[in-house]
């Protein structure tokens, strides 16, 4: 069994390879703003008494410490790596609330297109926050 240290190893030496090969290499994990630790401990956050979710917020909080990680990891190269919120979307995980598919797939885009003077290693969710899309890890 590898321990995750060398999966993530494995997984860097692998997309620093590519750096060189794209002119704007992005890596965009899509998360949800349940994810954010700092949000999930406001009692100002207005779905701070019922987005709890268990083991999806976890996996989601997961998956963020992991854009970070990997920002930092890929810092000096052309790589942007960012954590997007689509927002609340229409799908079957949802019971089909939400927002259209079409709207939470520009939000991803957006970050997948951006230039080279764009962020990275930030979470972003523009549902949550209209004005700047940033929101806090």
């Amino acid at each position: 069994m590898q321990n995750q240290s060398g999966r993530h190893s494995e997984c860097y030496t692998s997309l620093h390879g590519y750096a060189p090969k794209s002119p704007a290499p992005r890596i965009v994990n899509v998360s949800t703003s349940v994810g954010s630790l700092s949000l999930q401990s406001n009692p100002e956050w207005p779905a701070y008494n019922y987005a709890k979710y268990g083991v999806y917020a976890i996996s989601k909080a997961a998956l963020n410490m992991y854009t970070i990680q990997l920002a930092y990891e890929l810092r000096g190269t052309n790589f942007k790596v960012n954590a997007v919120c689509p927002g609340l979307t229409k799908t079957d995980f949802t019971f089909f609330h939400g927002g259209e598919v079409s709207v939470a797939a520009n939000r991803v885009l957006k970050y997948a297109l951006m230039d080279n003077d764009g962020p990275t290693g930030k979470f972003f969710s523009e549902e949550t926050n209209p004005e700047t899309g940033e929101i806090p890890w």
